[in-house]
């Protein structure tokens, strides 16, 4: 199972699409700040989201 660290200070993430018709779980920044990862399908990507948004002081996301 892969540990993806969250920063603390990451804000609201969001399910978007990238080029490859991935979905992906972003918090709509860009360069330096910016936080991303890629998932199989939507369900996934939303389940994640929902736990990152609920979290506080940021924490480690176990996914499947």
């Amino acid at each position: 199972m892969p540990r993806h660290e969250i920063p603390p200070n990451i804000g609201k993430v969001r399910v978007a699409i990238t080029l490859g018709n991935k979905y992906v779980v972003w918090n709509g920044k860009q360069g330096k700040h910016e936080f991303k990862i890629a998932f199989k399908n939507r369900k996934e990507a939303t389940a994640a989201a929902v736990k990152i948004n609920q979290m506080k002081n940021g924490g480690v996301l176990e996914v499947d």
